[in-house]
Order: structure tokens, then C-alpha cells, then sequence
């Protein structure tokens, strides 16, 4: 049965919707039609929740927007904006959750509001690194003197930005420095453990409807330590081990009663450093090095989850 399906995220066609591109490719391939939306162009009117869209063809034809209503024009809505996940991109989620009971919201949005990708992990603490959450930089230092080498990362940014890493003998140095940054940043900091094995790679799970869809190993560039693709990893093949295995056996339950149907998880060295549900990527790279065509069976679960 063809579905309407309506896909909030970035201009299709980019580098910043790659994966949401094969998903919408996929859709249009088996007669479903698609919706194209903005976030910004979502608004609550007198009861309504409308959203200005174009019916996507796969094509280079030039959009024809229209109007529709998200809670009763389409059957499934597919939530993947880019973070950061500031004020904005909350107030969206905020509007959404008031019609997820009228319509199927991919990821559900109380979900996402409620478990940010670096603070999801504090709920399986005993397989995180060493973890600090602050805006105190004597914290911080002290933290660095205990684990010798850390990093600080903003909470809501994404894709490596504004991560920074440093020994204990450089925070004295840098004070200054970090202590400006940390104003800068009007929110607290999560400090974590520097773990060294991130040379070989920070493995992205690829997880649907609470199963292991695929996974690949980002491997930093020769030198450095940010092992995000779009600051020039390399994907490569990867296994799951034990470890894994048993951190998606606890994670389970939680993705299914939240409703949390694509998940992204990241773990370094056997340690978990993100759970990954706002715009969980990881299609193209998976079915770059393997050879596979992911986005199918997502729209296999999920059409069968709609029908």
C-alpha cells in the first residue's frame, strides 16, 4: 500500500542529507510519495500543526510547495534534522509530540527531547569511560589530574565540532583558553577519559527497531583523534563483539519503550560515547564499504510497522 510519508531535514541532494536522500530515493522507488519539509517551515495555526513541503520525485524537476497538515495528510513522519539541538530545533520537537498520537513519528519525539546523544549513556554509566558533566573548570583540572589525559566536548554540537583534547599538564597552560570557552558555550561541558585505542577507530552500530543493522569503524586521520566522517575518517569494515553485543542486549529495552526506532550507537575501545536518535547516520557508510542497500530495509520495517 503506497504511504504518505513526510521528511523533515536538510535540502535533499547534499552532503548534509545523504542518508536521508536514500531514504527518500528508496520511498519514491516503491510508489510511496514523499514530503520534503524544512524545520523552519513548520507552524502551529489555531490548532493545526502545518508545514510547507514539495512532493519529492527523485529528480532535478523544480519544487511546487504546498500545505499540509502533519497530524492527518501523511501516514509517517521521519524526523532527521542536523543538531545542534538548540532552541529551535527543541521548539520543533515541542510541536511535534502534541500530534505523535494522531501520526507514526520516526524517531518519537518525547524520546529525542528527553536523551541527547551524549547525555543518553549516563543510563548504561557502566559501560561509559570516566565521564565528568560540569561548568566548573577546577573540575575539570582536577578530573585531568586523575585520568592523565581527557576530552572536552560541547554536549549539543555535533560531528566532532568544538571537541578538544588535552593532558593534565596542558589545563594549567590553557586555562584561560578553556575557561573563555567554556562561557562561550552557556552550557555545561561533558569531560571524558581520553581513550588512545580511538586510533583504530570509533565503531558506529547501525541499530532498527532494537536489532544490529550493520556497523563500520571510523578511523581517524593519520595523527589525529576525531574519528567523525565528515572531518575526513576513513569508514572501514568492522566486526561486534562480546562487549557490544551484551552494551545492545541493556540498550534494548529502552530504544523499544521510547520508541526509538533508528538508533546510531558509537563505542571506542569497548567504551559507549554516544546513543545517537536525532539524525542517526550511518546508511551511507555502510552500504559504501559493504555493498549493501540499508535504506531498503528500513522502509521493509517500516512499512510493516505502519501496516
Amino acid at each position: 500500500m503506497p504511504l504518505k510519508v513526510a521528511i523533515i531535514t536538510e535540502t535533499l541532494g547534499t552532503d548534509d542529507s545523504r542518508d536521508s536522500t536514500r531514504i527518500s530515493n528508496e520511498a519514491v522507488k516503491r510508489g510511496h510519495k514523499v514530503f520534503v519539509i524544512s524545520a523552519k517551515d513548520i507552524s502551529y495555526s489555531e490548532g493545526e500543526l502545518i508545514a510547507k513541503a514539495y512532493i519529492y520525485s527523485a529528480g532535478n524537476q523544480p519544487p511546487e510547495y504546498l500545505v499540509i497538515n502533519l497530524a492527518t495528510d501523511v501516514d509517517l513522519i521521519h524526523f532527521r534534522p542536523n543538531p545542534p539541538v538548540d532552541m529551535g530545533y527543541l521548539t520543533t520537537l515541542y510541536l511535534l509530540d502534541r500530534i505523535k498520537d494522531k501520526v507514526l513519528i520516526i524517531n518519537n519525539p518525547e524520546a529525542i527531547i528527553k536523551f541527547p546523544e551524549k547525555i543518553f549513556p549516563l543510563q548504561f554509566a557502566q559501560f561509559m569511560p570516566p565521564t565528568l558533566i560540569t561548568y566548573n573548570i577546577d573540575e575539570i583540572a582536577e578530573f585531568a589530574n586523575k585520568h592523565k589525559e581527557i576530552v572536552v566536548k560541547p554536549i549539543y554540537e555535533f560531528g566532532g565540532n568544538g571537541i578538544k583534547k588535552f593532558k593534565n599538564t596542558e589545563i594549567k597552560t590553557s586555562r584561560a583558553e578553556l575557561q573563555k570557552w567554556l562561557s562561550e558555550l552557556k552550557t555545561p561541558a561533558i569531560v571524558q577519559q581520553f581513550l588512545p585505542n580511538i586510533s583504530k577507530g570509533d565503531k558506529r552500530i547501525y541499530i532498527l527497531n532494537g536489532e544490529i543493522e550493520g556497523a563500520f569503524n571510523r578511523v581517524p586521520k593519520e595523527g589525529g583523534f576525531l574519528a567523525n566522517t565528515i572531518q575526513g575518517s576513513t569508514p572501514c569494515k568492522t566486526e561486534i563483539t562480546a562487549r557490544e553485543k551484551e552494551i545492545i542486549k541493556a540498550l534494548k529495552p529502552a530504544l523499544l519503550e521510547n520508541g526509538i526506532f533508528i538508533c546510531g550507537l558509537d563505542v571506542i575501545d569497548g567504551f559507549v560515547t554516544e546513543i545517537n536518535i536525532t539524525s542517526p547516520a550511518g546508511i551511507t557508510s555502510i552500504n559504501n564499504v559493504y555493498g549493501l542497500n540499508l535504506e531498503a530495509r528500513l522502509w521493509d520495517l517500516l512499512e510493516k510497522k505502519i501496516v
